[in-house]
């Protein structure tokens, strides 16, 4: 065979083959053949990969410190609990530390591929460290962090934007040997195994139970502007899904503020002023990156006697620019029947700035009447403890610095859910995943969209929806749940039905109506009404409605379109007069000066009034009494929530709230048209603001306030919004001392503040109740207390006070707490039997 170019004999010398070979061609082959086999060999001990798991559940571990060759150099896992190692030097052996972990150490002799690292988890207690004499290292490092937070914080920025890849599933922790009983045949255990978690276990190893996934774009402006569109979503069993789930609903964007948010509640976050004297701080381990950089491994909780809103977890402190760049953190102490822990990446984006990569989120809820025992954040269930898990990761990517934004892309809405969000192909979604969709994601979807097909999933996400709101929907009807039964004073046990009209019937109008009845009056009750969209992006509609029913006088209330728990309607159980009442209205709904909802209104009511009342309406003799009237009534009634944003959804607009006060305003004016009397004015407003400070917890006042001019029957006055009974449900925002009807203004302050310590005063491992305090004041006049006859009040000149204490969520039921309080009146107006001046309440909350 013709070999020119003697490749083919150098081969065959190679491989030991008699052949010819040239000692000046011998040479440079071989030197470049060691050369090539030196590069491959030097790249695959230099460069290593792989995935940390825990060992029990297979679950990705983040954040675990991997260092080579006990050099003290290395990278962390991510999130996913991957991890990609490039040396300097010839990687030969590599170390996983984890807190809550055991070390595990891996001789690399040669390529390993990708490798998969399980740990063992260990136990370990944090009080049994003993802190030395001197100054703790790891407050130098915190307080480091704390000093440069302003520059750390994307939030401080002038601008960003990004897109985010968000994914949800829930899952059930099944250990892999569940047993009944074990049963000792001489040495021998034999297991009985529950054949139900059995099958359990098989339908979890092929499938979540639940799977969703979306993509946003979110723009952010200084200092609080934020626009995020949902481009994409996709819930399993649903095909037009009108919800999503961000990462950044459920907890705080980043890890500098001085309380993080967790599902709505707050926490002080390690990393705040004065932290170092609430918060133990353990400087756990060191690792220097191939930049040179050092970071610091440190274990915080809060110190033993503290009672605050704390959190426990682990901090990753890389020293360029001492800034957070991985963090682990969940509530230090709960007894709530779940638990959520977060995680965050950082990377430093365009050598100027650390900003979030990766945000995941853990919920795990807990069984029935499971007592909660402190874990560490690390580690995972009880090896024999069943439990409903919930994963959450969101990857940013596209990541732009100090964009130049528009302001006109900034309204109310903060989320935007597209309209078309749930139609995006398999060519979008490959854009943005993070990774392709497992076998099991793929299975998940598959089985649940044929399984909402049929059950028709998306029609009973719509009746959840709707019942939430108040309602269960019937055909085209929406029942209002609290027209059925009820109950008051007045009435006795008041029952009915009732409802509106929902958009299966229309988008754009709806027709309600009522009939009740009570049993202790003994009187039939209806009304009708009727309303038309104009505009959903404005909030503008029309109404038209008539009632004939009993309304408590002397009453006042705020133009609040949610339907919202509040106990502040417990009071309604108390009410002892009313008045009949027959009128219609017309009223025009809009959103004006972008944060404020406003109804302009007409109405005409003719009041009878209740109890034998008896109103002067000439003080001439002969006196002339009248226990009925005429009002034609206009007016405007509005709510100023100073940037309040919402969710909007395909269906329905969710509101994120403000951390503004928030006023409601009514303006009020009595006219001669239509034969009505009694002209007048009224201006009633209220204003309210919660929020929450390190030291003291959750702070809330409401000041209310009303002032009639005119002369005016009682039906139009102030009550004074009393709620006494020796015994009875604590209602918010009332005077829970103070008895129905014991007082008359036709001007009146009352200003309501409860202080919420949560479990900053008392707190036992077992027993972690909220204290609250209270303290309510009014104040106020009546001009012609004498031209109202047949009942008995008083004046508020000299100011009713009282105070309380409240201890709530004694026990725990899930989304409510229970609990008990006291309320004391003191001052001008109290009583002079002392136990008349108590009043005993109980208490319920939404834990949520």
């Amino acid at each position: 065979m013709n070999d020119p170019s003697g490749i083919l004999n150098s081969k065959f010398y190679i491989q030991g083959i008699p052949g010819k070979l040239s000692r000046n061609r011998f040479i440079p082959l071989l030197i470049g053949v060691w050369c090539i086999w030196s590069l491959h060999s030097h790249a695959q001990v230099n460069r290593v990969s792989g995935t940390v798991m825990d060992a029990h559940s297979g679950r990705a571990l983040a954040f675990v410190n991997i260092t080579y060759n006990n050099t003290g150099r290395g990278t962390t896992s991510n999130i996913d609990g991957d991890f990609n190692l490039q040396a300097s030097e010839p990687i030969r052996l590599l170390k996983f530390s984890y807190i809550g972990y055991q070390s595990v150490e891996i001789p690399v002799d040669q390529a390993p591929g990708d490798l998969k690292v399980a740990m063992q988890v260990t136990t370990y207690d944090i009080e049994e460290i003993k802190i030395t004499p001197g100054i703790n290292p790891a407050h130098r490092i915190i307080k480091k962090v704390f000093n440069n937070r302003k520059i750390n914080n994307p939030e401080k920025m002038r601008s960003f934007s990004y897109t985010s890849y968000n994914k949800f599933y829930f899952t059930v922790d099944v250990p892999e040997i569940v047993s009944d009983t074990i049963q000792m045949v001489g040495d021998s255990a034999i297991v009985e195994v529950d054949s139900g978690l059995v099958e359990l276990k098989k339908f979890t190893d092929k499938q979540h139970i639940f799977l969703m996934e979306s993509v946003s774009n979110r723009d952010y402006k200084f200092p609080d502007k934020n626009h995020e569109e949902v481009t994409a979503s996709r819930v399993s069993g649903f095909q037009d899904p009108s919800f999503t789930l961000l990462a950044t609903q459920i907890q705080s964007f980043s890890f500098y503020d001085d309380f993080i948010t967790i599902l709505n509640k707050n926490y002080l976050n390690p990393v705040s002023a004065g932290s170092t004297t609430r918060y133990l701080f353990i400087l756990k381990d060191t690792l220097i990156t191939e930049t040179s950089d050092t970071v610091f491994i440190i274990q915080y909780e809060p110190k033993r006697g503290r009672n605050f809103e704390g959190l426990k977890g682990i901090l990753y402190i890389n020293t360029n620019q001492y800034a957070i760049q991985n963090v682990l953190a969940e509530a230090a102490e709960s007894k709530d029947f779940f638990r959520i822990r977060i995680q965050q990446k950082y990377e430093f984006i365009d050598s100027t700035q650390w900003f979030p990569v990766q945000l995941n989120t853990d919920v795990i809820i807990k069984n029935p009447g499971d007592e909660d025992n402190p874990e560490n954040i690390s580690t995972e269930a009880n090896e024999n403890e069943v439990q409903l898990i919930g994963v959450g990761k969101s990857y940013l990517t596209d990541i732009l610095l100090e964009p130049e934004l528009e302001l006109r892309k900034f309204r109310h809405i903060e989320v935007q859910i597209n309209q078309d969000a749930h139609k995006k192909e398999a060519s979008f979604w490959d854009q943005y995943r993070y990774a392709p969709l497992s076998a099991k994601d793929t299975v998940t979807y598959h089985v649940l969209d044929s399984l909402g097909r049929e059950i028709n999933l998306d029609r009973l996400l719509w009746i959840t929806e709707t019942f939430i709101n108040g309602y269960v929907p019937i055909g085209f009807i929406n029942l209002d749940i609290n027209s059925i039964i009820d109950y008051n004073s007045y009435e006795g046990l008041r029952v009915g039905i009732g409802g509106e009209t929902n958009d299966r019937l229309s988008k754009r109008f709806f027709i309600g109506g009522h009939v009740a009845y009570g049993t202790k009056d003994k009187s039939v009750k209806f009304g009708a009404s009727g309303r038309v969209i104009l505009s959903h992006n404005l909030d503008m509609d029309v109404q038209v409605s008539y009632l004939d029913d009993v309304m408590e006088p002397a009453g006042y209330d705020f133009y609040h379109p949610d339907r919202m728990f509040n106990t502040e309607s417990f009071r309604r159980f108390l009410i002892q007069r009313k008045d009949l009442v027959q009128s219609w209205k017309v009223g025009f709904g809009f959103r004006t000066l972008r944060y404020t909802r406003a109804q302009l209104y007409l109405s005409q009511s003719d009041i009878t009034y209740g109890n034998d009342y008896l109103y002067l309406v000439n003080d001439e003799s002969p006196y002339v009494f009248i226990n009925k009237g005429r009002f034609t009534e206009a007016g405007i009634r509005f709510r100023f929530a100073f940037k309040e944003t919402f969710i909007q959804s395909p269906r329905r607009k969710i509101s994120l709230g403000t951390k503004y006060p928030i006023l409601y305003g009514n303006i009020l004016h009595g006219l001669e048209w239509f034969e009505g009397t009694n002209p007048y004015t009224k201006f009633e407003t209220r204003l309210t603001k919660t929020f929450t400070t390190k030291i003291v917890g959750k702070s809330q006042f409401t000041i209310d306030g009303g002032w009639v001019i005119g002369n005016v029957p009682y039906s139009l006055l102030y009550n004074g919004k009393g709620s006494y009974r020796m015994f009875t449900i604590e209602a918010e925002n009332s005077f829970g001392t103070m008895r129905m009807n014991e007082f008359l203004s036709d001007r009146f302050m009352s200003v309501f503040f409860r202080q919420n310590f949560g479990k900053l005063l008392f707190r036992t491992r077992s027993f972690q109740p909220e204290i609250v305090f209270l303290t309510h004041f009014g104040i106020g006049s009546l001009k012609q207390p004498e031209v109202h006859r047949n009942i008995q009040f008083k004046t508020l000149e000299k100011g009713y006070y009282e105070s309380g204490i409240l201890i709530n969520n004694i026990l725990n039921q899930f989304f409510l707490g229970y609990g008990i309080g006291v309320y004391f009146r003191y001052g001008p107006y109290s009583l002079d039997t002392p136990i008349d001046n108590f009043a005993f309440k109980f208490t319920l909350n939404a834990r949520l």
